[in-house]
């Protein structure tokens, strides 16, 4: 495929993001001359778009009531890392002008206007990925997040060389690459808030989700360990949970779902049997882990396996450009989590 049909124009744009399932509206101050080199790659739960070319905007006039009608879409956050050039986002009342290497949250969700030039990386991933609670990501959006900042820095490397190697995803590359990426900013999320009005509570979950990613592998993981662990009752513990409207035992079960799926999928894992991967991360029934996999991701985890065996890992079947351009170069017992 040659350069120019890797462009995509004005009318073609706006069609994309019509259709897309927010109903976005997308307009350019120059419609006649527009050029915009556009990736997308999807890996699991998280989705990654490239944007590279010509200034447009994409706004989203939903109303604010979306955020709890949305389905899967109230659960996901934007994460926005301008790599080239500058983009202006609105949200919650607040405005964030963004330079190369700053990055910024916002809700896929609720209304929003994306005055976008330059080149960027966006992902959308779900707030189980980044793991941090809603409500704490919610105080940032549209808050810019300073590429000065140490950790803000150490990201915006990695996005621009995943943002230009999309095409090329195996063995597992990409996936680590996004990994390291979503950790990394579930981490600035976390050190913004502090700097802006941690709370004792808030401080508290993060603990207990940090235990709990610490310890996915032991099948014997439960629930009075997990708050005895962190000092506190069962009950408590509990009720920090409906802080990400989840229970403790959802959450266990989707982490180690991710992983499994991840490792399927990750050549450097090749030489392991299902079993073995789902041992890995818990589920010592296989029957149990091929149905909570079947459930969670519409596919039994041999089917997954082998549709993914020697093809490119990142999905790009929405795929509208191979190249960007920038003007700078086991189950638990029953007790616990069946």
């Amino acid at each position: 495929m040659d350069a120019e049909d890797r462009l995509v124009s004005f009318d073609q744009f706006r069609r994309r993001v019509r259709d897309a399932p927010l109903g976005l509206i997308g307009s350019s101050p120059g419609e006649q001359t527009f050029s915009l080199l556009m990736d997308r790659g999807d890996i699991g739960d998280i989705t990654v778009n490239h944007f590279a070319g010509s200034d447009h905007t994409v706004e989203h006039l939903g109303s604010a009531e979306d955020d709890s009608d949305d389905g899967d879409l109230s659960s996901t956050r934007m994460v926005h890392v301008q790599l080239d050039g500058s983009s202006t986002l609105v949200q919650n009342g607040r405005t964030a002008v963004l330079r190369p290497g700053d990055i910024a949250l916002y809700s896929s969700a609720r209304p929003f206007s994306l005055d976008h030039s330059g080149e960027s990386l966006i992902l959308r991933a779900p707030t189980t990925e980044l793991q941090v609670q809603d409500a704490v990501i919610d105080e940032l959006l549209a808050v810019r997040l300073d590429r000065e900042r140490p950790m803000v820095g150490a990201v915006t490397p990695l996005a621009r060389h995943l943002g230009r190697t999309l095409e090329t995803g195996d063995s597992g590359v990409e996936t680590r690459m996004v990994d390291a990426a979503i950790r990394m900013l579930g981490a600035i999320v976390l050190e913004t808030s502090r700097e802006t009005g941690y709370t004792a509570r808030t401080e508290e979950l993060d603990a207990v989700l940090h235990y709990i990613e610490e310890n996915l592998s032991r099948p014997d993981l439960s629930v009075g360990e997990i708050a005895a662990a962190n000092f506190m009752s069962a009950r408590k513990l509990h009720s920090l949970f409906e802080m990400l409207d989840i229970t403790v035992a959802a959450w266990v079960r989707s982490r180690r779902l991710n992983h499994c799926r991840r490792e399927l999928v990750d050549s450097a894992f090749s030489g392991l049997t299902i079993a073995q991967i789902a041992a890995r991360w818990g589920f010592k029934d296989a029957a149990h882990f091929s149905r909570s996999f079947t459930d969670r991701f519409g596919a039994s985890p041999r089917a997954f396996r082998t549709a993914h065996s020697g093809a490119p890992l990142i999905d790009l079947s929405h795929r509208t450009h191979v190249k960007a351009v920038s003007p700078n170069p086991a189950s638990p017992p029953a007790h616990m989590f069946a």
